[in-house]
């Protein structure tokens, strides 16, 4: 990895982990556990202890979602190292801060499960009258935008590089 997306990748996935552990102590601290408010168009808070996996799905099993983040950041590392050592491939810096967010998230959930054995969820947004999306935190935000990212990054360079590769002589 060059210095620079080693540097931003360190501090992306610091300030996720930061955020996303600060945001839960706020709200914590702030807001009764099923208690549900406002904030602004479709934007409310709340409480809610999530001990299952995505979208609050198989509640009451905290080591198959802990086993999963720690096999997330076991395996990024080692996909890195191998496609740099077999093809020569160094990460853009967008594909370095892509996986510092979903890094980044992945320690802000573990982090939780770990010490408290269920991940704080707090952010809904409503859809439509009174039906809202799943709850969920800063770390899966910043999963799902990471994972978004590098997505379309990848998109958009293999299809840039079929359009080279297609071009005349």
């Amino acid at each position: 990895m060059r210095p620079r997306a080693l540097i931003l990748s360190v501090l992306a996935c610091s300030t996720v982990v930061a955020l996303d552990q600060l945001s839960k102590v706020y709200i914590r601290e702030s807001i009764p556990q099923g208690l549900i408010v406002h904030v602004f168009g479709r934007l409310h808070l709340t409480h809610i202890k999530n001990t299952g996996l995505v979208f609050g799905l198989g509640q009451g099993n905290v080591l198959l979602p802990a086993l999963t983040s720690v096999l997330i950041l076991v395996l990024i590392p080692i996909v890195v190292r191998y496609a740099r050592i077999h093809y020569g491939y160094c990460l853009s810096w967008v594909e370095a801060g892509s996986i510092a967010l979903i890094a980044g998230g992945a320690i802000g959930n573990l982090i939780d499960r770990v010490t408290m054995h269920h991940v704080t969820d707090f952010l809904l947004v409503r859809l439509f009258n009174e039906t809202f999306w799943p709850a969920f935190n800063v770390a899966d935000a910043s999963i799902v935008s990471g994972t978004i990212l590098l997505i379309l990054f990848i998109l958009h360079r293999d299809l840039h590089n079929a359009t080279e590769r297609t071009r005349p002589a």
